[in-house]
Formats: C-alpha cells, structure tokens, sequence
C-alpha cells in the first residue's frame, strides 16, 4: 500500500493553525506531512524552525529530489512553487503574477497518490487550495478544512467548503486527531463509512 501524503495549505493567519494542528499530532505518526505556507519571497522562512518546537514529529525543509518518507513534516521554503511526483518533492522558481502554492502541489499529490492523497486547508484571505480540494476529491482522496470560525482569515477554508469538495469541517486540533485514526485504519477509511465522525459538506 502505498503511504498516504497529508498536505497543509494554508495563508494569512496560517502558523497558528499549522501549530496547533501539528502540536496535536503522534510522534508515531505515519503519515508524511506537507506545509505549504505563502512565504515572503524576499526573507528565508523560518517556518521550519518554529514548527519543529512545536511538534514531536521530525521536520524537514525541503529540497530538490528529496524523496517523501512517512512520519515526517515537510515545510516547503521560500521563492518557490513545490510539486511531487514519483515520490519525489520537485522546486521550480516562482513564476511571476499570481501565485497559488497550494494549489499546484495539492494538484500534482492528487496525480501521485489518487486516494493515498490528503488536503487540509487552514487560514487564509484568499481562495488559494479550492482547485487543488477538487483534483485530490476527484482522485479519490480526503479533504479537510479548518471552521472559518475558527480561522483568523476564514476565506480560503470557506472557499474550499464552498466547493462542495470537503469531507471534514473542523478546528485544527481536530483535524489532526482524525488524520491520526484515518492513518491508523489500514485502507484509509472514506468518511461515508464514518457518518458520525464529523460535520462534513457533501461529495464534489
């Protein structure tokens, strides 16, 4: 079976959540964890230092052709666009204009894993992560947004939810605790096998 991918979109207003949500996570997590983060393109982020305070999961900042391995946390670095494929992160330079970080990678994990593939979008002001919920839900894969009240910038979570192409509705510290029961079931459990779990919109 090949292992399952999570990855964490998020904005402004983002690091609280991603903390939050990683705090709450196993250190016998098996899963491998993906951040993608909008970045100033001009500073070296320092993501990868707070997160890995804030979390008994090993972090790494990501470099070209490293290879994704289970129980992980990958941050994405700065000034580029991240994209996986044959197991394998890829950077390109960022391109000039509009930049949609999350959706690129969430678009290129639905293509390498299909229903291996798992998105969570967090706080953010804009609608970055709405296409790449739907390619991971067309996939086969799970989809996960933080409540808009619970965000300090709710836009990009509701624009996911709005889709139509979100399972789960939660807070963060929420969604890591069902990350951690769907990565303990040996197939990945759908969440229409799991109706009482949580608040979920209905199927893209």
């Amino acid at each position: 079976m090949v292992n399952p991918v999570v990855a964490i979109g998020a904005s402004a207003g983002g690091l609280e959540a991603i903390s939050e949500l990683l705090a709450a996570l196993p250190s016998t997590s098996e899963m491998a964890h993906v951040v993608i983060q909008h970045l100033d393109p001009e500073h070296k982020s320092l993501l990868a230092d707070i997160l890995e305070k804030k979390t008994t999961v090993p972090v790494d900042t990501i470099h070209e052709g490293m290879e994704v391995k289970p129980g992980r946390v990958y941050v994405m670095p700065q000034n580029v666009t991240l994209t996986l494929s044959d197991n394998q992160f890829h950077l390109t330079p960022r391109a000039s204009g509009r930049h949609h970080p999350i959706d690129a990678f969430f678009i290129s994990l639905a293509e390498a894993r299909a229903d291996a593939a798992i998105g969570v979008v967090l706080s953010g002001a804009d609608a970055d992560g709405t296409l790449g919920m739907q390619a991971i839900k067309e996939g086969g894969g799970i989809t996960f947004a933080q409540t808009p009240e619970s965000a300090r910038f709710g836009s990009m979570p509701r624009s996911a939810i709005e889709s139509d192409c979100v399972d789960f509705v939660l807070p963060p510290r929420e969604i890591a605790h069902e990350l951690t029961r769907l990565g303990r079931h040996p197939f990945l459990a759908r969440p229409s096998e799991q109706p009482d779990e949580a608040s979920a919109a209905s199927g893209c």
